[in-house]
């Protein structure tokens, strides 16, 4: 059985920034990744390049369709298929009448690393933190922006982040390597708003390559990186209750192997960690590990997603930075007062190429108790572990933000000038917005959440959650960043645990 000071299941951003955090501070680290290695994703995607030049198109192809039934509703799953998992091999359960459309990808990286990402980093403010002490309708954070905002400013400067800072306290100024410049069709836009609105803005989208930080934590020399390995259980010692053990199966030959740590890391996806912990039940943790406040699994939130929504812009293309860009126009609803029919707000991203525009909006889910992920009582995947029943509706709330949020969009482009030619007003499945968070919460106390504020578990104190299934609330921002600048936070108050021994 082999060893680690610390055992990181996931080697997305999170996973992999605390691989990279954890290796670097002098600690052995090994980090289990379900997807294969770089090495064969090298060759199926070069495998997949050669097919399309001799005319093949997955997206015509029913046989592959079939096996990626829910992965192929993902815009990106065309270009990128090898990227999603098999829904065949890897099933799930959800109500027909209340679908979730649950996206997944097992890949060295994680899913930022599949093609045609829009890779959007903007900052969470304490509009997003504090929000249930304004309005009523959440729990508060067990943090402010100005605890989380150091480790903003880390994973910035690693990431080197561009675009612009535009002073809006509902969207902090990030720490930027490079300043962007709007390009023809984003200007016209922002001074079209400007002119119309005191409160609508249009930035240029806050971007960096993908950030895959598992690359750092390689070099550092500390850290093993253990690909093909799924995760099925985490084994408690029937001593103390704390983790011991990580117990998974090799992808392809079924061979089940263990491996001992002082400390797990958990950053499978906001789902696959309720999932994991919720299937670690034992004699100590009868509802699930680190479950004792029965919330392991609640509160699953996906941001309400509506795109589809297109038009001529009136510009001439003069060079290659109009070719294509992405812009954001930051929440402007429920800001500085809440008289909204609607609780929460959206923003808005756009995209543009050449003379075309598109809008998608974000909004905020509210967190529901009942929006849940439990296990199926008989079912299990290929490697035994119990398939997720998957339970996310959205409410009254949702449906009247979206509403509005369709009818400002036809207006913004209106004042424009721009010539809409597409007007998609339907609310897209939960899970298409691939933002899923919130099923491990973070809070005060144990009664009341699974995590305190640095994503330790209250129950497991060796045991750490830091992917998105800490979130409290959803915010209208892409998550990823503050996913990982959770992360870094955590990474530092772990490292001084272990260093005086409180874990």
């Amino acid at each position: 059985m082999s060893t680690a000071d610390v055992v990181v299941i996931g080697s997305g951003p999170t996973g992999g920034y605390a691989a990279k955090a954890l290796s670097e501070a002098g600690l052995q680290v090994l980090v289990l990744e379900a997807g294969r290695s770089p090495s064969e994703e090298a060759v199926l995607s070069w495998a997949a390049r050669t097919r399309r030049r001799l005319g093949y198109k997955i997206e015509e192809d029913p046989a592959a369709i079939r096996r990626q039934r829910v992965q192929s509703s993902c815009y990106a799953w065309a270009t990128d298929p090898d990227a999603f998992v098999d829904d065949l091999e890897l099933p799930y359960v959800t109500d027909p009448a209340h679908p979730f459309a649950w996206l997944r990808c097992r890949r060295v990286g994680g899913r930022m690393t599949v093609k045609r990402h829009g890779l959007q980093f903007y900052r969470f403010s304490d509009l997003d933190f504090k929000a249930g002490a304004r309005d009523g309708a959440s729990d508060c954070w067990p943090l402010s922006y100005a605890d989380v905002a150091p480790y903003y400013d880390r994973v910035e400067r690693w990431m080197k982040l561009r675009g612009t800072n535009d002073g809006l306290p509902q969207l902090p100024d990030a720490t930027l390597a490079e300043v962007t410049a709007p390009n023809q069709g984003l200007r016209l836009m922002d001074d079209a708003l400007r002119r119309t609105w005191k409160d609508r803005r249009v930035i240029p989208g806050r971007t960096a390559a993908p950030p895959v930080p598992i690359r750092d934590a390689l070099r550092t020399g500390k850290c093993r990186l253990r690909t093909k390995a799924i995760v099925t259980r985490l084994v408690t010692d029937t001593g103390n209750g704390q983790v011991s053990t990580v117990h998974y199966v090799d992808r392809w030959t079924g061979r089940a192997r263990d491996v001992r740590a002082r400390v797990v890391v958990l950053c499978a996806s906001a789902i696959e960690s309720a999932r994991l912990m919720l299937a670690s039940a034992s004699r100590q943790h009868p509802n699930g590990l680190g479950n004792s406040s029965d919330l392991v699994g609640r509160y699953l939130i996906d941001h309400t997603h509506v795109t589809g929504i297109n038009a001529d812009m009136p510009v001439r293309v003069t060079d290659d930075r109009d070719t294509i860009s992405w812009g954001y126009i930051p929440r402007f609803r429920n800001v500085c007062r809440t008289h909204e029919p609607f609780t929460r707000g959206y923003g808005v991203q756009v995209f543009t190429s050449e003379n075309q525009c598109g809008l998608t909006v974000f909004g905020e889910m509210l967190p529901h108790r009942d929006n849940r992920v439990t296990l199926d009582p008989v079912r299990t995947d290929r490697w035994g572990v119990p398939l997720a029943r998957l339970e996310c509706v959205q409410r009254e709330n949702e449906v009247a933000m979206m509403r509005d949020a369709t009818d400002q969009c036809r207006e913004m482009l209106d004042a424009v000038g721009f010539k809409t030619w597409r007007m998609n007003t339907e609310t897209s499945v939960p899970g298409l917005a691939s933002h899923e968070v919130g099923t491990a919460r973070m809070g005060t106390a144990p009664a009341t959440s699974v995590l305190n504020a640095f994503c330790q578990s209250w129950d497991v104190p060796n045991l750490f959650v830091m992917d998105g299934a800490c979130f409290v609330t959803q915010g209208v921002q892409n998550p990823t960043l503050t996913m990982m600048a959770l992360a870094a936070r955590g990474c530092d108050y772990l490292i001084e645990s272990m260093r005086t021994g409180r874990v």
